[in-house]
């Protein structure tokens, strides 16, 4: 018989129920009975998004013993958003049971967390202050009767897999170990194999690595045209609510300021902002307060919205199997979503070798046209406007205006309706649609340099690499 979550007991049934949990996924499915039910080791292998925080939370919660004092389970997050993200999941699950939680990480003081070390059940921690706190005899392991790694992979990325042999070989010998990767490099094999007692392995694998519920497109654009393609989708798609992935710091900060100037609601997010910083840029986000977040790959880490409707690649990631986080965040339960990605043209061979990776074929996306785009800013000014509009027609010779609206009046008193509007479109809209047109002009041949430079075939590249290089020669 398959796992339910009515399965659970009754106080941890109530608040899944509560959340809108229905379906396990299959990660969930293969996971939580195995793990309530055994103490042995276990390795889960599935990607970004189907559900590994609550194929261990969920079993870790019916597992602890909230009768007694100290730290029962330590789970281990490559970055502070995973970590805070992780331990919101914690309490909405617990929320019918006593449970203490607590997060540590590096970026804040040692005070608060030291005194959520000593009153927590679990403990949610970074490498990086987990071994620190571990050394100083703060974090004592000693009762740790569950250890679990989530992002096993990311953490090999960020250089933390040092730390996390060292705090694995510093865990009580019946400590029951559990870990979750999107995919298994083989340093990360090599560790299971070491540390781990005859794990249990599940494997979720989809026949692609990305979500059936993402549309996935590129186009070919040069680098220094991506943030005006980002422009136009921003005013032509009907609801945007995404995550701007940039690969670097720098990057993240321009493209941030960029959108600020021109009136989008958008905050960075990266790796120069201190804890404060980034905790706001997040709440900005999921309370919809701001509808763009730009960001780099390790501070996305943790981005957890259920909404995000795109997301954009402000070209693809050195190590492409960081596409597959990206791509991640939207598409989220049951959701469908949009990832669009600009491919300076130098960067074709990686698309081939991102598809060959995801086992997957991303569509050309097709720039829109100048109209469209035109339409969408017009509308989106207008959509601004309904409320008083419905007020003036509600009220009619009751609305009230101020008595300088004279002023205003006698300007158009010699004009037409039909020419006072052209008079107001034209100063509204004018300057924002000949723009509009300059860069969708400009993105056309952006794409058509690249269709001229793939017209050359890769032996008349090559030739032309031996002339310059005999020319150099002499």
């Amino acid at each position: 018989m398959e796992f339910s979550f009515n399965q659970l007991s009754d106080q941890i049934f109530k608040s899944v129920n509560k959340l809108g949990y229905s379906v396990p996924t299959e990660i969930q499915n293969k996971a939580i009975p195995f793990l309530i039910n055994s103490d042995a080791d276990f390795v889960g292998q599935a990607q970004t998004g189907t559900g590994k925080t609550a194929a261990f939370c969920l079993p870790l919660l019916e597992k602890l013993d909230f009768s007694r004092k100290g730290v029962q389970a330590v789970i281990l997050s490559p970055t502070r958003e995973l970590a805070n993200q992780i331990n919101e999941e914690l309490i909405k699950f617990g929320s019918n049971t006593p449970l203490k939680t607590t997060t540590v990480y590096g970026g804040v003081g040692y005070r608060e967390q030291l005194v959520g070390i000593h009153n927590s059940h679990i403990v949610i921690a970074t490498p990086g202050r987990a071994i620190d706190l571990l050394t100083r005899g703060k974090l004592k392991l000693d009762s740790c009767q569950y250890f679990i790694i989530d992002e096993a992979d990311e953490m090999l990325k960020m250089g933390f897999i040092d730390d996390v042999d060292q705090l694995l070989g510093s865990l009580p010998q019946n400590a029951s170990k559990w870990m979750f990767s999107a995919t298994m490099p083989k340093e990360i094999i090599k560790l299971m194999k070491s540390k781990l007692s005859n794990p249990e392995i599940v494997r979720v694998k989809n026949k692609t690595l990305s979500s059936k519920n993402i549309s996935q497109s590129y186009t070919y654009l040069q680098k220094k045209d991506f943030y005006k393609a980002l422009k136009t989708i921003l005013l032509t798609e009907n609801e945007f609510y995404g995550i701007v992935f940039c690969e670097t710091r720098e990057e993240t900060k321009s493209i941030c300021e960029r959108l600020l100037v021109i009136g989008e609601k958008a905050a960075a997010l990266h790796g120069d902002l201190n804890q404060s910083q980034r905790d706001n840029a997040m709440a900005l986000f999921k309370s919809r307060k701001i509808n763009i977040l730009v960001c780099t790959d390790v501070a996305a880490r943790g981005v957890d919205v259920t909404n995000v409707t795109h997301v954009i690649n402000m070209g693809l990631p050195r190590k492409l199997e960081s596409y597959v986080h990206r791509i991640g965040r939207t598409g989220r339960a049951g959701n469908t979503g949009k990832a669009i990605s600009f491919i300076a043209p130098k960067d074709s061979r990686s698309l081939k070798s991102l598809e060959s990776l995801i086992n997957d074929k991303l569509t050309k996306y097709n720039i829109p046209c100048s109209f469209t785009s035109k339409e969408k800013r017009i509308n989106t000014e207008l959509d601004k406007m309904n409320g008083l509009k419905n007020a003036i027609v509600q009220r009619q010779e009751n609305f009230e205006v101020d008595q300088s609206y004279d002023v205003f009046s006698n300007y158009f008193s010699d004009l037409s309706k039909e020419e006072a509007m052209k008079l107001l479109f034209s100063y509204q809209f004018n300057r924002d649609l000949k723009e509009i047109d300059e860069t969708i002009s400009q993105l056309k041949q952006s794409e058509v340099s690249r269709s001229r430079e793939r017209s050359y075939s890769p032996s008349d590249r090559n030739r032309n690499k031996r002339r310059r290089s005999r020319t150099r020669r002499y």
